[in-house]
């Protein structure tokens, strides 16, 4: 009776397994391919109109890919390790203006460009971790609050002081003779930017410092029972987490090649902590996935109303007059709708449909 049983219990796992990489490789070539549908508006040799594509196209993925970054730093630090932040925006911009400084001024190359924004933001993350020391809650997320200001108003400062009113200019980035000029180029540096950041995050939280950064997050007085510093690891992912947001917000100055302290607005800020919710508090493939929902939808929607603004009657009346009220409305009314009936975010509801899935397709 043993030897019946072992096909069917060795068996599953094969075929989850099989269906993984299935759709690994599946998501692989569709990345790969994507680019190739946006730029040139077909599939396979097949016109695609507008609607086809959801009103979508290749720099509104680059924007979309530069701030997963920003939301999977954040995940990291509020979803895995507890710390309520609302400073991303300052992050951001520490990266920019340290892009600025080494980049425009000093003529350093993109990629130490690069590792210079994100020691600068492991340097100011350390700074905002600081309050959490001793302040936890609402009082450490108003810290970050004054730390976004703060940063503002040194950009603001640097700016006029170093540069003209009109903004901060950046130069062409290029990884040594590749230059990254056209958006396909961007796409791909972006994407495997993203890749490994993502893949880096979710080692770390493997580790053994990432299991007493979730101990600390899930309950702080037992972690500290266990023997863990609780108070070296808050200033570790404050600087971890700032310092991949600095880092995506020098990608982010040298994509736009011109930005100024408004790009770093409080709303920029806020966006980051209604992308981790709505993907799924603490889930790194949820920061991801309510980042495209919380980007991309809004031109879906605008593709729909442009489309429904040229029909006659009432409804065309309305859409070509009061269109930008009514696409925030129904983007609000989604998010709203969605939060309610799947409050645990995307990747809650992903993983209960993957349960039923795997649950119907068991022996």
């Amino acid at each position: 009776m043993i030897a019946a049983k072992l096909p069917t219990g060795t068996g599953h796992p094969i075929r989850a397994a099989a269906w993984r990489w299935t759709w690994r490789i599946a998501g692989v070539a569709l990345l790969c391919y994507l680019p190739v549908v946006l730029t040139q508006r077909a599939a396979f040799g097949v016109a695609l109109s507008n609607m086809q594509l959801l009103n979508l196209g290749l720099t509104q993925i680059n924007l979309m890919l530069i701030m997963m970054l920003g939301a999977l730093s954040l995940t990291y630090l509020t979803g895995s390790a507890g710390l309520v932040s609302i400073g991303h925006g300052a992050f951001y911009a520490v990266g920019a203006m340290t892009a600025a400084f080494t980049g425009t001024q000093l003529d350093w190359p993109f990629p130490l460009v690069l590792v210079a924004a994100a020691v600068a933001g492991a340097l100011a993350g350390t700074l905002a971790g600081l309050p959490s020391l001793r302040v936890r809650g609402l009082y450490l997320l108003l810290a970050t609050f004054a730390m976004h200001f703060i940063v503002h108003f040194l950009f603001s400062e640097y700016q006029y002081k170093s540069f003209d009113v009109v903004g901060v200019p950046y130069k062409e980035a290029s990884l040594g003779p590749l230059l990254l000029s056209t958006p396909m180029r961007w796409y791909f540096f972006l994407l495997v930017l993203v890749a490994v950041v993502f893949a880096l995050l979710r080692n770390s939280l493997r580790t053994r410092e990432g299991r007493a950064l979730m101990a600390m997050r899930d309950h702080e007085l037992a972690a500290t029972a266990a023997g863990i510093d609780v108070r070296i690891l808050r200033v570790k992912a404050f600087a971890f987490s700032s310092s991949i947001a600095a880092l995506a917000g020098a990608v982010y100055a040298y994509y736009m090649t011109t930005v100024t302290p408004e790009f770093f607005g409080i709303l920029f800020a806020i966006q980051f902590i209604a992308i981790i919710i709505v993907g799924g508090m603490g889930s790194l493939a949820g920061a991801l996935a309510g980042t495209a929902l919380w980007l991309l939808l809004p031109s879906v929607i605008t593709g729909i109303a442009d489309q429904a603004g040229g029909a006659t009657g009432a409804l065309g009346r309305v859409l070509s007059v009061h269109k930008p009220q009514l696409v925030n409305l129904i983007f609000g009314l989604l998010v709203i709708a969605f939060l309610i009936f799947a409050p645990g975010g995307i990747a809650a509801m992903v993983r209960r449909l993957r349960q039923r899935f795997f649950a119907r397709a068991a022996p």
